[in-house]
């Protein structure tokens, strides 16, 4: 059993982190999608602690997946030079190739609930808080520079 663990720690460390991120944001998503506007109060009150939770994990998956995808490109570029290619750019197919399976489920994690808060923010709109807006635009940012980098990746197969 211990040597199953120590095998697999890594992607039980993932799975615990990715699990708390799925758990923290459907929290946040339950409150602020539930929630009728009443009174005074234009956007439901969130716990200290889950906005700062939820804005810790978004962060941290974000920039944890962007980095993955940086470093991967990278040494894809620096293999097809040290293979005597000279062209700057990559096949976006190899790079997703080099990618883990961990990288890649963080990956999709990352931008299905990110859509699930863009589309509460969008429909919410000022019901909604500012940590779903913030989310939303950091989503919408990552989506951005993951096109950009997938752009200029882009290159044809032989």
């Amino acid at each position: 059993m211990t040597d199953f663990l120590r095998r697999q720690i890594f992607n039980i460390i993932a799975g615990v982190f990715l699990a708390v991120f799925v758990f923290v944001w459907s929290a946040v998503l339950l409150r602020v999608g539930t929630w009728v506007p009443t009174g005074d109060l234009t956007a439901p009150e969130l716990n200290g602690a889950l906005v700062t939770a939820a804005g810790v994990l978004a962060t941290s998956l974000s920039s944890l997946t962007a980095s993955a995808l940086g470093f991967t490109i990278s040494e894809v570029k620096r293999d097809s030079a040290n293979a005597g290619e000279s062209s700057p750019l990559v096949s976006p197919a190899e790079v997703a190739l080099r990618l883990s399976g961990r990288v890649i489920f963080a990956i999709m994690v990352y931008i299905t609930m990110g859509l699930l808060v863009l589309v509460l923010w969008l429909f919410k709109g000022q019901a909604s808080t500012d940590l779903i807006g913030a989310f939303a635009l950091s989503l919408l940012g990552w989506l951005v520079g993951a096109a950009g980098v997938v752009f200029q990746t882009e290159k044809s197969e032989p």
